[in-house]
């Protein structure tokens, strides 16, 4: 059974990006920043086949949360540049896990007034209450990742009705569909970390030669504020610096991040975690990559 879900999240998140982009001048390279992802857990309640916490050896659940201080600090940040993006809870862990986590959602929705906050969820710790809860703090939109069968469509329908959500609101994502459907998502090897032969995902042994363009788009902020140059670092390589120690600015400026950025912009991975990962890193955020190679004054290569 094929889904075309996929395809929509994707014209979805491109859409978001367009409006992103059409909000700002484009002349600031921070305008190149359109989404950042805040992992506000380290625990998950699910052990997905194509997931690295399938294994506890290579990625075990740990009880460490975010403290509301850190989202406090990110949204203070960002309001201080105007920035015009997205806030998403998800990352590594289940956010609903986070005992606080209307209250994150809360300090953003403060700082952020018209900005999008977002979270994913397997859905599992929902309920009516629950969604109220989450929007009242300022929720924009909620995605819930459907992992058991098409019957959950009739069950999260029913409960965002009950808690009086508008269809606009979330949407219901289907996952149940399997490796041939590649599970209804974006599937890649996690930066090199997942080794699973019998999805296709393995750490690659040569390199792709393709550019990417997740950390032109893209701040990762880890539940104790470190910040990671790709949301697929999930080996936690790479650390930027962190936001409670550095402005949002400065580590999205920053040196290292420059030197990452033209290693991809000329379709270089040859450095680890890229070396090992075959995301298809293309598939949006090309306007972001255009305002940081301009601001760099580099010129990319044609792949």
């Amino acid at each position: 059974m094929k889904f075309d879900a996929l395809d929509i999240f994707l014209e979805h998140r491109r859409q978001q990006q367009s409006w992103h982009h059409n909000k700002v001048s484009g002349t600031d390279p921070m305008d190149s920043l359109v989404t950042v992802e805040m992992n506000i857990t380290e625990l998950c309640n699910r052990k997905c086949v194509f997931c690295p916490r399938a294994d506890e050896t290579v990625f075990p659940n740990r009880k460490l949360n975010m403290d509301v201080a850190v989202s406090a600090k990110v949204a203070s940040d960002l309001a201080s540049i105007g920035y015009q993006g997205r806030i998403s809870f998800t990352g590594w862990g289940e956010s609903l896990l986070n005992k606080k986590f209307a209250d994150h959602i809360q300090v953003f929705r403060v700082h952020l007034p018209e900005n999008t906050i977002e979270t994913n969820t397997n859905g599992d710790k929902l309920n009516p209450e629950r969604i109220r809860t989450l929007y009242a703090s300022g929720l924009t939109y909620l995605y819930v990742n459907m992992y058991d069968g098409p019957e959950q469509m009739q069950k999260f329908s029913d409960m965002f009705q009950e808690a009086g959500i508008r269809k606009e609101r979330f949407r219901l994502r289907c996952r149940w569909s399997g490796p041939d459907d590649k599970f209804g998502i974006t599937m890649n090897n996690r930066g090199g970390i997942l080794n699973r032969p019998e999805l296709g995902h393995t750490p690659l042994r040569d390199p792709l030669r393709q550019k990417c363009y997740y950390p032109f788009f893209k701040m990762f902020v880890d539940f104790d504020g470190t910040v990671f140059f790709c949301s697929n670092d999930w080996g936690r390589t790479t650390p930027i610096g962190n936001v409670m120690q550095a402005s949002v600015r400065d580590l999205w400026l920053s040196p290292k991040l420059k030197q990452i950025r033209e290693r991809l912009s000329g379709s270089d991975r040859s450095v680890h975690p890229c070396s090992a990962c075959d995301v298809n890193g293309m598939l949006h955020g090309k306007h972001s990559f255009d305002i940081l190679t301009k601001y760099y004054g580099i010129a990319p290569v044609e792949d």
